[in-house]
């Protein structure tokens, strides 16, 4: 099958992990033998205008990779960016770390919306595809003006809901767009049972066009090699990963950090990555007393988050919601035991990981203490991931081949339909 995949994230433009996952996804699927044309918003300065193929061949020689001329906010409020830019600490903070280049998108999103779907539709005309596939709202928009050219069906990917994004605060258009997107698609892909919930509960979707397609992970590449903590060799690092928004819940990690800086006087705290609760968690830490403890380095790139993985002791994810979580297989593939909300969907796919209620802060401390201070239990924890990481469901090319049969199934009822 040649795949017409429209994304909204490729380096160096990235605000989540969606990025790291869709490029996965794309390799995996041509491995596999099916071509992929990924197609994602970029700013207008960055290629000159217009669209452009670049080279991919890093990646797949099956994977070309298509930037147009249109800036599209990723995950957030129009403000958010802008605040995690002015806000974040400089990287001096955390010895290893520098900060990665600011997003350069603009705070027009429905109307970049608008425009990466306009400009779907040549992209449709001029590339041969058998199937489309759209990665979350702001993309559903772009995949139907491309079936409205071509005829082909349309699987709609979804990541994340407005409702884990924004809880009680969800904007009304995004739901609209989101909502219909699903419906519109000829078949959905959920990256966990708990968003096929979502979907089918919140949208109305029907649940048997709905597949669900968890995240893999490729291989540790150097294997399980533990880096020294900057900040002593008896100086553990706690660490949160991730945006820092309400949905990931950093204030519950704030919390429970100052809970284990009482009672154990060496631990670090680093939280890696931007978001606008970062001037609360600020503020929050002096009135703790721990801003000598907690290192806020910003957004990372990739090389140095993996760098912090393997410095840390334990990776913590509050999440007050979490569809999958792909932040834990990176931790774990770099021999990290993970502390993980209840609300994730990556504990349906990974049996070795220490869940908590994200808003227990006294239980989310007392197992961070409990990684920090048993070195055997750490020990055991990363032989355990690491086996279970080693299983195919785990590896990169498991959700393509799912995904595959996604796009099978969506062109066996189109053709039904065509026929009847």
């Amino acid at each position: 099958m040649r795949v017409l995949m429209f994304g909204w994230e490729y380096p160096p433009y990235a605000a989540g992990g969606l990025a790291t996952a869709t490029i996965s996804l794309a390799a995996g699927l041509a491995r596999l033998g099916h071509p992929v044309t990924l197609v994602v918003p970029f700013p207008a300065a960055a290629d000159g205008g217009g669209v452009r193929v670049v080279s991919a061949s890093d990646v797949s020689p099956n994977l070309r990779t298509l930037r147009v001329a249109s800036r599209l906010t990723p995950y957030t409020s129009p403000v958010s960016a802008a605040t995690a830019a002015a806000t974040a600490v400089p990287a001096a903070r955390a010895p290893w770390a520098r900060r990665a280049e600011p997003s350069a998108y603009r705070e027009t999103l429905f109307e970049d919306v608008d425009d990466y779907a306009t400009a779907a539709r040549q992209i449709a005309a001029l590339h041969a595809h058998d199937i489309i596939h759209a990665h979350d709202w702001m993309a559903y928009a772009a995949g139907k003006a491309a079936r409205d050219v071509s005829g082909a069906p349309l699987v709609a990917h979804i990541h994340a809901t407005e409702h884990d994004r924004s809880g009680e605060g969800r904007n009304a258009e995004i739901l609209r767009r989101e909502r219909d997107g699903l419906r519109d698609a000829d078949r959905v892909i959920a990256n966990s049972h708990l968003t096929k919930r979502h979907v089918v509960g919140e949208y109305g979707v029907d649940e048997r066009l709905v597949d669900v397609v968890h995240w893999g992970i490729e291989r540790p590449v150097i294997g399980d090699v533990r880096l020294p903590s900057p900040f002593g060799r008896t100086a553990p690092i706690v660490a949160f990963v991730g945006r820092v928004v309400m949905q990931k819940g950093p204030d519950y990690f704030i919390e429970a950090a100052a809970k284990v800086a009482a009672v154990h006087p060496t631990v670090c705290f680093v939280v890696a990555g931007t978001g606008d609760m970062l001037p609360r968690l600020f503020d929050r830490c002096i009135e703790l007393g721990i801003a000598h403890r907690v290192y806020f380095t910003g957004g990372l790139s990739h090389p140095d988050i993996d760098r912090l993985y393997r410095m840390a002791t334990v990776v913590v994810m509050p999440s007050v919601s979490e569809p999958f979580g792909l932040v834990a297989l990176e931790s774990l593939r770099a021999g990290t035991p993970v502390i993980v909300s209840k609300a994730s969907g990556v504990t349906e796919a990974v049996a070795n990981l220490i869940t908590v209620d994200f808003w227990d802060v006294n239980d989310i401390a007392d197992k961070m203490l409990a990684v920090i201070t048993d070195p055997a239990l750490a020990r055991e924890l990363r032989a355990r991931a690491r086996d279970e990481l080693g299983d195919s469901h785990l590896g990169p090319d498991e959700p393509a081949r799912l995904t595959a049969a996604s796009f099978a199934a969506a062109l066996a009822g189109h053709q039904t339909m065509a026929v009847t």
